[in-house]
């Protein structure tokens, strides 16, 4: 078990960075239905995975939502290879967990966090958020879709408004991303349903997940009636 550190971590500048991975501003399909679901729920709770980015906060706080900051990948630095195996002793990254109740968010933001969690990890943690989030509750997340996608630099993103998010590339590394398919996402996210999804122009896949609510229970029958004599 690691620590978790809220930082806040500073724009690179552009003429540090080489075009190809400069902040670019996206369009948001998903962002827009989640504000939407958090506006009809009394004080929401909402936890944000990614960077810690004030803007950020500060939205789902106009939305009337109570929100926790917890940057689980900004303490590891695992380097992974081609395998997916992390470089070094080769027993893998640490597993990742959430400090949370059980049942505690009507919302999670897990940005692109996914795609740097090998399969057998990003199976554990789609349980571990299917534990702390409500029935009916969602999962904000991006997929690459681009074996060519494979390392792109680790990303910020910032909010710029209902339906504009600003991806900002952040330091050197670059760490190997895991490219899921459909099929992958819907075997990680059990007991979770697509509430929508989209592709971006730029390749990534958009999706709103929602944890089932749990069906009626089924009434027990009644023992048979003893035969008279």
């Amino acid at each position: 078990m690691f620590k978790r550190r809220i930082t806040t971590m500073s724009v690179v500048p552009q003429q540090a960075a080489p075009p190809l991975v400069e902040s670019k501003v996206q369009p948001s399909h998903v962002l827009p239905r989640l504000a939407r679901r958090l506006k009809m729920l009394p004080h929401p709770r909402v936890l944000d995975l990614g960077s810690v980015v004030g803007g950020n906060l500060q939205f789902f706080i106009d939305l009337g939502c109570k929100v926790t900051a917890d940057d689980l990948l900004k303490p590891v630095n695992t380097v992974f290879k081609e395998s997916g195996e992390a470089a070094g002793n080769g027993k893998g990254p640490p597993t990742l967990r959430l400090e949370h109740a059980d049942a505690l968010f009507e919302a999670v933001i897990a940005w692109d966090m996914f795609d740097f969690l090998p399969p057998v990890e990003a199976k554990a943690f789609a349980r571990d958020l299917h534990r702390v989030v409500k029935p009916g509750g969602l999962v904000l997340a991006y997929f690459t879709t681009r074996e060519s996608e494979r390392r792109d630099p680790q990303r910020r993103y910032r909010i710029q408004g209902t339906e504009k998010v600003e991806w900002i590339p952040v330091g050197s590394a670059r760490s190997l991303r895991h490219v899921y398919q459909n099929r992958d996402i819907e075997r990680m996210f059990e007991g979770f349903k697509t509430h929508a999804a989209f592709v971006l122009q730029n390749g990534t896949r958009e999706m709103l997940l929602e944890k089932k609510a749990p069906g009626p229970a089924q009434p027990v029958p009644a023992a048979p009636a003893s035969p008279h004599h």
